[in-house]
């Protein structure tokens, strides 16, 4: 720092217009001399011509003076003082040793060993293993281009190739260009580390975020490729980001490990689904050509068998550990019970058909006509056999002729007949308990008739009640394997420990379907199926009966709340309230009132109506004071909203800190809006304080540019006294600088200590200019002898004092010393003084006011040219006496 001031405070250059001798030539003086030396090396410093400079280097001939001059001159006279000393220590190898014993600052011991052995390098000698420091500056330093050039190509690290480009600049090209080029590499390499460090960020964030995304859409693909790129990428990656990636990448697994099961999951109920699909369009198919047609040979019971049975399978392995609605099995019981239905109508026609072929069924009663068709029972909708159809015609014509008969009977008989019908047609439709009630009813119509009348519908109604009884033993026989099902399922049930209100919730299902079949004929069958019922159902018994108490007690639970509710709401004083506490009752009553579950509906449906009003009833102020709030709250932004740019910035943070406190005191408000609201205040108090900071920066910055510059300042007066330029005008000009000089808001202690005592150095070179200037224009008016007849002599003692008297008294006001013939006099005059300061009542006059006035008495009278000389040397000792005192 001191080198770099002393280039602006060097000393001023001759003005070029005033004659000056120029300095003689630097050989003709021996730098052995102290006087020489000193010119020497000022001219080195200084002197701003290069022939005088390099001149005054070459006659330098010991490394001791040189080694000094270094730090202190430009980095072209460095490069001259480094050859020079590079030229002695080849020359004179003992002159190092002399140099090392005689300099024994560090930084000059370094310079030492750094200069003399620069000249001993070579191309050979500089390689990578060279010292740093020692490259920068041979590619500075070095006496050849190859030297320099070597040197800086093994340079490597990016501040010192600026520090050899900025000191090749303008001075080495080919070491410029060779530098400029390495930091290019260098920037370009730091470039593409810095885009492969990116590249790797984003690859891992984009990781982080795949590893969180719900958007499952090209899930693997996008995993895959992160696989891919971090293959390429994971050996530019920190332990921290591989880290990172890897968590991802397992999460990012897993996920596609997930998707790849319930994609086979679903594959493999897809095609459970197909499956069943495949078996109901089956039977839909197979049914409905049963319907159309049969086939020529008759209907072949060994294929429906065999399709039945491999249906059945099909369907059990379709519908295992799968979800299957309930429309689905409907249809498929459905469907199965028609075939099965069909299946046995089959068997019975086998059974008859040949009696059905023989010629003898024409002339057969009508009784064993309809004995057969009952025994077959062909199910309706289903086309039938040939024989069937000559069977149906028969018994059609026999009937068509009953009723020819009994056309003419009265309303009863048709009411009869009516009832007959419709008994037939829900018999051929298989409707069991719809036929039941027909047939309860035909037989009461029938029991009021008379013999005659009766008799002839005796028959049919003999005959609808066979089909009756063969459609319920149908009925048992088409759903005792499902009943049966149905049972081995309660009984498993009774055995099972379940939840009660599942367990109850099943045994309510298997009820429903056992009621769906119609129940059964077998009493034995139901007697299982309700003992299984009742022993699956008592477990759930004690729970039910806990479960209504607890019910009942919910209840009253309930109740009290609903009347302590109505107690606070009738007592309270909603203009003073304390509204957080009614925010809590709020919360806790609605909390203890879902707690209070479960409950009668019925029971509960007047307590939830009361309780719902009394909640309204508390919301509807608490909804008010939350707007009220809320409002205050919006204001407190908007305040804080202005702040952001109010000045001044103290007072913008002082409101800003009442707010805040503003903002603690306001009651409820909705949660949701009263955090927007509070990350809205949150940011504008976050800008003001943010503003305090960049304040506090700039005001840092602003101080630390101050303490340089009072360094810097305090520096070139040090500089300058120590240098000996103490004319009263720059010391002057320098305390008005340190005066003047801005100081930082909290000035370190060494720093104030340091102005304090630079001031006071700078001050007492003022002061001891000024009273030498006086001193000066007294010893001028002290050295005349004959009287001057311009000073003024109205304020001048009258008699005047004689030239002795003068010096006396000058030496009494100085303090000085006064000649022993002299110490009479002396002492009459301090009398004389103290008497005449004790009689007088004016102010007092100063020490140089009383010289002054000496002096002008001096110069008003004739002294002798002797008596002039013997005063003159006292008066100019006391007038130094008094400038030193």
């Amino acid at each position: 720092m001191a080198a770099f001031i002393k280039k602006f405070f060097k000393a001023k250059k001759p003005d070029t217009n005033r004659p000056a001798s120029k300095p003689s030539p630097a050989r003709q003086l021996d730098p052995n001399s102290p006087e020489d030396l000193l010119t020497l090396q000022k001219r080195i410093r200084e002197n701003d011509d290069p022939t005088v400079r390099n001149a005054a280097v070459e006659q330098l001939n010991h490394i001791q003076q040189l080694i000094p001059l270094y730090p202190d001159v430009s980095s072209s006279v460095r490069g001259r003082i480094a050859q020079r000393i590079n030229q002695l220590a080849k020359a004179s190898p003992h002159q190092v040793e002399e140099a090392r014993r005689h300099l024994t600052d560090p930084t000059q011991q370094a310079l030492i060993e750094q200069l003399c052995l620069a000249g001993t390098n070579s191309v050979d000698q500089i390689s990578a293993a060279t010292d740093p420091e020692q490259l920068i500056r041979y590619a500075i330093e070095g006496k050849t281009a190859a030297v320099r050039l070597a040197a800086a190509d093994h340079v490597q690290d990016e501040a010192g190739l600026q520090q050899i480009q900025k000191s090749a600049k303008g001075r080495d090209k080919g070491v410029y260009q060779l530098v400029k080029k390495k930091l290019q590499a260098v920037r370009e390499a730091q470039e593409a580390e810095r885009e492969k460090q990116q590249a790797v960020s984003d690859l891992v964030r984009v990781a982080e975020e795949h590893a969180r995304t719900d958007n499952m859409r090209l899930y693997t693909a996008k995993v895959e490729s992160l696989q891919a790129q971090w293959r390429d990428t994971k050996a530019n990656a920190s332990t921290e980001q591989q880290t990172q990636f890897l968590s991802a990448l397992d999460i990012c697994l897993k996920r596609v490990k997930a998707l790849e099961a319930d994609a086979l999951a679903e594959q493999a109920s897809k095609q459970k689904q197909e499956e069943r699909a495949g078996t109901l369009a089956l039977l839909k198919e197979t049914l409905g050509s049963l319907e159309q047609e049969i086939p020529e040979r008759g209907p072949s019971l060994s294929a429906l068998d065999a399709l039945q049975k491999t249906q059945e399978n099909r369907w059990l392995e379709a519908t295992r550990d799968a979800e299957v609605s309930k429309a689905e099995q409907k249809d498929y019981q459905n469907l199965m019970l028609s075939l099965r239905n069909y299946i046995a109508a089959v068997q019975r026609f086998l059974a008859v058909a040949e009696e059905l072929d023989s010629p003898d069924v024409a002339d057969a009663a009508p009784a064993r006509l309809h004995e057969l068709a009952n025994t077959v029972d062909w199910p309706a909708g289903f086309a039938r056999p040939q024989a069937l159809e000559n069977l149906s015609r028969k018994l059609g014509e026999t009937r068509q002729a009953r009723k020819e008969e009994i056309a003419d009977q009265s309303e009863q008989i048709s009411a009869l007949d009516s009832l007959l019908d419709r008994l037939e047609k829900s018999l051929e439709q298989n409707l069991f308990k719809e036929s039941s009630q027909l047939h309860k009813q035909a037989q009461h119509a029938f029991n009021s008739l008379d013999r005659r009348h009766a008799s002839a519908r005796q028959a049919r109604l003999t005959l609808l009640g066979r089909q009756l009884h063969d459609l319920q033993d149908w009925r048992g026989f088409a759903t005792r394997p499902k009943q049966e099902e149905l049972c081995g399922a309660m009984e498993y049930l009774a055995d099972q420990h379940m939840e009660p209100e599942a367990k109850a919730e099943r045994i309510k299902e298997l009820q429903k379907e056992w009621r769906e079949l119609g129940g059964s004929s077998d009493q034995s069958l139901w007697q299982r199926f309700k003992a299984a019922s009742d022993a699956a159902y008592a477990p759930c018994q004690a729970y039910f009966e806990a479960k209504s108490e607890l019910k009942d007690a919910n209840l009253q639970t309930r109740k009290a709340i609903c009347d302590q509710l109505a107690e606070f709401v009738e007592n309270a004083n909603w203009s003073s309230m304390d509204w957080k506490a009614v925010e809590q009752i709020h919360r806790v009553a609605r909390e203890e009132w879902r707690q209070a579950w479960p409950v009668d509906f019925k029971a509960n449906r007047g307590l939830q109506k009361r309780f719902d009003g009394l909640l309204k009833q508390v919301e509807a102020p608490l909804e008010e004071a939350r707007q009220k709030n809320e409002a205050l709250k919006l204001d407190i932004v908007k305040q804080a909203e202005d702040l952001l740019t109010h000045e001044p910035l103290s007072d913008a943070m002082t409101q800003a800190k009442s707010l805040q406190k503003e903002w603690e005191q306001i009651g409820i408000t909705h949660h949701r809006e009263d955090r927007k609201m509070w990350q809205a205040f949150r940011a504008a108090c976050d800008g003001i304080f943010a503003r305090r900071d960049a304040r506090r920066e700039e005001q840092a910055e602003e101080d630390t540019a101050a303490i340089e510059e009072l360094k810097a300042a305090l520096e070139t007066s040090v500089t300058m006294r120590n240098e000996g330029d103490t004319s009263p005008e720059a010391c002057a000009d320098m305390l008005k600088t340190l005066k003047q000089v801005t100081l930082p808001r909290r000035l370190p202690d060494n720093l104030k200590q340091a102005l304090h005592d630079e001031r006071q150095a700078l001050q007492s070179m003022v002061d001891a200019a000024s009273r030498q200037q006086q001193v000066n224009k007294w010893l001028e008016q002290f050295s005349s002898h004959d009287a001057d007849q311009n000073v003024k002599q109205s304020d001048l003692p009258s008699p005047l004092p004689s030239p002795r008297d003068i010096a006396v008294r000058l030496e009494i006001l100085t303090g000085a010393s006064s000649p022993e013939e002299d110490q009479a006099l002396r002492m009459q005059q301090q009398v004389a003084r103290l008497a005449a300061g004790m009689a007088s009542s004016s102010a007092a006059t100063s020490t140089e006011q009383e010289i002054d006035t000496l002096a002008r008495c001096w110069q008003v009278q004739d002294v002798t040219q002797d008596e002039a000389e013997a005063l003159r040397s006292r008066m100019a000792d006391a007038l130094n006496q008094w400038r030193d005192s």
